[in-house]
């Protein structure tokens, strides 16, 4: 029975590492997904509307600040 219930806390032990990793992953994925579609977004602008380079520069720009600044306060806390 003492081996039964060691192999059982073992299994939680690694079910919960297991349950740390993929919501860690999913996070980040989601952390990323905001800076990736405006960057897409200052893409398409700069291809579709030649009028609106500059629009699209700025916007670029934008999302690669915000994108350092917030990597670098988390990594910070």
């Amino acid at each position: 029975m003492e081996r039964l219930l060691y192999l059982w806390d073992e299994l939680d032990d690694l079910s919960g590492a297991g349950r740390h990793l993929v919501v860690s992953a999913t996070s980040s994925f989601g952390a990323l997904a905001t800076p990736v579609m405006s960057g897409f977004s200052a893409l398409a602008i700069w291809f579709v509307a030649p009028q609106f380079h500059v629009n699209a520069a700025f916007l670029g720009l934008t999302v690669a600040f915000w994108g350092t600044y917030r990597s670098s306060v988390r990594v910070g806390r």
